[in-house]
């Protein structure tokens, strides 16, 4: 396979990588959907949709509506308001865990009218997906898709990268339209911040990244709360896409 992000044929975490470094330089939405579309197809997947869960027909310009679905099929997903009982949208209301679409049964209890939707969903030619949800404090709930071209299979050995792009790319997109670029400045880390991002990153707890580093935990959780708040978020996935989004640690990091 050869990536459409650089010259050579890249592994998932190359292609994860080379998304991330690219979407540092987006200067609108316009280039970062471009780049969400490359990506979605070099892991596998046909289309992608990153949104805000709302009535998009009369959205504020701040709420991120990137997707590049069937236009048929976004024309009936705005008509009939889906963005409020679609099954997928109320899975990830429900859930701060990724999910596979076949998995939405053993989040919500569905009803035969969103039976119905995940069908006509299928004719128009969305089969499986990924779904990452994202829930920030005092903000309307989002989420980014990935899905499948029906009668497909997920490529279950990209989604650990596909939670790491959806959540990244959403980042980047909210930054985008709050700011209308990216930050230049780097935010400032230390060394042992940074030693903790990276061990947060791959899953540890506070008392595990304090046994590897021969820290005290409380002394672990004051690092990640001070680059926490340098960065101004409340989640440790979010202190983790600031640091890969500011060049100060890589997906290769990430990898135990």
């Amino acid at each position: 396979m050869k990536g459409r992000l650089g010259a050579q044929p890249l592994s998932p975490l190359g292609e994860g990588q080379a998304f991330i470094d690219a979407i540092r330089q987006a200067v609108d939405q316009s280039e970062l959907a471009l780049r969400l579309d490359q990506i979605s197809r070099e892991l596998g997947f046909s289309h992608y949709a990153l949104i805000h869960h709302v009535d998009h027909r009369s959205a504020g310009e701040t709420m991120i509506r990137l997707e590049n679905y069937p236009e048929s099929w976004v024309g009936t997903f705005l008509e009939k308001e889906l963005y409020s009982w679609d099954p997928i949208v109320v899975a990830s209301n429900r859930t701060n865990a990724a999910f596979a679409w076949s998995e939405v049964a053993d989040i919500i209890r569905i009803t035969n009218r969103q039976r119905d939707v995940m069908k006509a969903a299928a004719q128009e030619g969305l089969g499986d997906g990924f779904t990452v949800p994202i829930h920030m404090p005092g903000q309307v709930s989002a989420s980014c898709s990935f899905a499948m071209r029906t009668g497909r299979a997920l490529p279950h050995h990209h989604l650990g990268m596909v939670q790491l792009v959806g959540a990244f790319a959403f980042q980047t997109a909210r930054a985008l339209t709050e700011k209308g670029a990216l930050p230049v400045e780097r935010v400032a880390l230390t060394p042992r911040q940074l030693d903790c991002i990276v061990l947060a990153g791959r899953g540890k707890s506070d008392w595990e990244i304090g046994r590897i580093l021969g820290l005290k935990e409380d002394t672990v959780t004051e690092y990640l709360d001070a680059a926490r708040t340098r960065y101004g978020v409340a989640r440790r996935i979010q202190l983790v896409m600031r640091a890969l989004q500011d060049g100060h640690i890589a997906l290769s990091d990430l990898v135990q």
